[in-house]
């Protein structure tokens, strides 16, 4: 299983070294962020036991340790969070999703805890890079500052989804492009991903979890469905997805009234965490969710 499990595409690794594991603990842990960076994050990771067994539906949590110094040694535990296990709803795939708060940029350490069905505990860490540069949008952006904000809608295509959304059945997220959200101040749900093609499968359960969710916030929150490509497999990518800066699949990003990026998920989420973020987004808040000091 590779560090990129959560994601199609992304590397996945952030700074971890090879493997995943460091320090005492049999646990094997994979990050699954492409990026890491400065204040709050979605921090995700894949856990395996010490033969390569997915670890599936564990109580677990995270310490985060750092940063380290130049000769390695390592900081104090800043903070111990929770981690929810999100693999049930992708084909019980071993990936743990929690928030964090990194305070600066450096090499830190996320040291996994985790108590089995069976009851047995046991950890394990892998080791994570912070910065402050993103290639993706990151939370606080505005996105009007993005030159393609026009993603092709169902009135572009005289109603044919099947020409915008690989999804069989296609959804219902093509009404609106992103200009329309900033232009009504909107908040607005965009998520970026193929759920006919992704090669992970986590596109598709994604999309079913907006679709559970969209009921819940009529008329409050505009969810977009953006292609990876458009039209087709092999032909161009979509400009909006590139101006989002993105490389893997899926992605899910929470843009409030202003425009401004208020939370962002890449791969597997739950709909409890989308919930959150949507809360978040409605308040105003930026990020949409925090962590207490």
């Amino acid at each position: 299983m590779s560090g990129a499990l959560a994601a199609c595409g992304g590397s996945g690794s952030s700074g971890a070294t090879p493997g995943g594991a460091q320090g005492a603990g049999a646990l094997n842990i994979s990050p699954q962020n492409s990026t890491l960076l400065v204040g709050v994050d979605r921090i995700s990771v894949a856990i395996l036991d010490a033969d390569q067994h997915p670890v599936l539906d564990a109580a677990a949590s995270v310490d985060i340790v750092g940063p380290t110094d130049q000769r390695g040694n390592g900081g104090q535990r800043l903070s111990t969070r929770p981690l929810q296990f999100i693999g049930a709803a992708y084909g019980n795939i071993p990936v743990y999703l929690g928030v964090a708060r990194f305070p600066q940029t450096g090499t830190f350490t996320m040291v996994v805890h985790a108590t089995m069905r069976d009851g047995r505990s046991d950890r394990g860490s892998a080791i994570v890079t912070v910065t402050t540069k993103s290639a993706e949008l990151p939370v606080g952006f505005n996105v009007s500052a993005v030159q393609s904000l026009r993603q092709r809608t169902a009135a572009d295509v005289s109603g044919d989804l099947s020409q915008i959304d690989s999804g069989v059945p296609p959804d219902s997220f093509h009404d609106a492009t992103i200009a329309d959200g900033l232009a009504r101040h909107q908040a607005m749900i965009l998520y970026f991903g193929e759920p006919g093609r992704c090669v992970s499968r986590t596109c598709g359960p994604t999309v079913q979890l907006l679709q559970q969710l969209a009921p819940q916030y009529p008329g409050r929150l505009l969810i977009e469905h953006i292609e990876v490509h458009d039209p087709a497999p092999g032909e161009a990518f979509n400009p909006v997805y590139v101006g989002f800066g993105l490389t893997s699949e899926p992605w899910v990003y929470f843009v409030n009234a202003q425009g401004v990026v208020s939370d962002r998920f890449e791969g597997p989420v739950s709909i409890e965490q989308l919930r959150d973020a949507a809360e978040g987004t409605l308040a105003g808040r930026v990020p949409a969710v925090d962590v207490s000091a």
